[in-house]
């Protein structure tokens, strides 16, 4: 088709009229097709392509299949985001996830040589005294050294101010086993050798401990 001064109103190329009525997806801003092709490669060259599917296999953590994350794809294509934008993006979450990560190895490390002992003496007092939902619910949360140490101290204190010695009952019950004693020990030689309080407290639920292990025999009653 010809305008009024008999010229095509549209190109295919420079110097190839197109036949018939211009194409609606040919925007009147392009002479030809040939020049919206060609602003549309330079475009993509900036924008960078959208594929076909996203891949998100790039991300430690990230996990392709989460719904939620399906939506933010198909949002994407929609929008027509290029794979390079959202690689940065991964690149930026995994940077930020990882800096709270918690190394296990590591916090054991920071607790010292003894850290696996300490932790199963944790473990088994949180066992013996707490419910089993309890005992999930707080074991799942022990994942840095610092709680540890906190539940280290609330136990220490907890046993501290409950030691009992029943009189005339051979069921003697005390504040911890004779294991976790000595280890609680070995933890505050210092605080024993200073604090004559301590001292007398951990030697009365040392000699409880001692009467409750197995294979003990009462001398006197011998």
């Amino acid at each position: 088709m010809t305008d009024e001064n008999n010229q095509p109103s549209w190109f295919i190329d420079e110097g190839v009229p197109g036949v018939g009525e211009r194409p609606s997806w040919l925007p009147d801003k392009y002479k030809s097709v040939a020049s919206l092709a060609k602003h549309t490669s330079e475009l993509e060259k900036r924008l960078g392509t959208v594929p076909d599917n996203y891949d998100l296999t790039k991300s430690r953590f990230l996990d392709p299949d989460y719904v939620p994350f399906q939506d933010l794809l198909s949002t994407a294509k929609e929008k027509r985001v290029p794979q390079e934008f959202l690689d940065k993006m991964i690149e930026s979450v995994d940077k930020y996830v990882d800096e709270f990560r918690v190394d296990p190895t590591e916090e054991l490390q920071r607790l010292g040589d003894n850290a696996k002992e300490r932790v199963q003496v944790l473990d088994n007092w949180a066992k013996a005294n707490l419910s089993k939902e309890s005992y999930e619910g707080l074991t799942s949360s022990l994942n840095n050294a610092e709680a540890i140490k906190a539940l280290e101290e609330l136990r220490g204190k907890m046993m501290s101010n409950t030691p009992q010695v029943p009189n005339n009952n051979g069921n003697v019950n005390g504040g911890g086993s004779l294991e976790d004693l000595k280890m609680e020990l070995s933890n505050n030689l210092q605080k024993y050798k200073d604090d004559p309080k301590y001292r007398a407290d951990i030697g009365k639920r040392l000699e409880v401990a001692a009467k409750n292990a197995p294979g003990y025999v009462d001398k006197v009653g011998a």
